[in-house]
């Protein structure tokens, strides 16, 4: 079950998020499927479809580079970096142009039947606001 989990999720970032293919929604996620993120908890497939919608508007060359994948039972984790342009309009910040990296980001999904029925994603959103200009750089440690 494991190796099929996987699988499952690498083309649920390759294909859907990569691929920025909202049509794969209904394959890949659960009807009733919960999303935790750091911007709040979505649900059903609107809010898959949201996600995918907000972050490829804000960030349309976005790329997810799966860093590390491990799966147990019916949970499959991801450590990856999130790579894109600020060319569109995050939230209510408009977009500034400004590439950015945040690695480490965290994806813990849990499938049931082949599908995400549940997602935790956790990213360094202190990072990503800093590297926008919203918040103020990290001090550096001489400072």
């Amino acid at each position: 079950m494991s190796d099929r989990n996987k699988a499952v999720v690498r083309r649920l970032i390759e294909e859907h998020w990569n691929g920025k293919n909202a049509a794969m929604v209904e394959e890949l996620f659960e009807n009733g499927v919960t999303i935790h993120t750091p911007d709040g908890v979505l649900t059903g497939f609107d809010g898959a479809r949201y996600l995918l919608d907000a972050y490829e508007t804000a960030f349309p060359d976005f790329h997810i580079a799966i860093e590390d994948l491990i799966a147990e039972g019916d949970q499959v984790v991801v450590r990856y970096t999130f790579t894109g342009t600020h060319r569109g309009a995050l939230a209510d910040i408009p977009s500034t142009g400004l590439r950015v990296t945040v690695p480490n980001g965290v994806l813990i999904y849990r499938l049931s039947s082949g599908k995400v029925s549940e997602g935790f994603f956790l990213w360094n959103k202190y990072s990503l606001l800093q590297q926008i200009r919203v918040l103020p750089a990290a001090a550096s440690a001489g400072a």
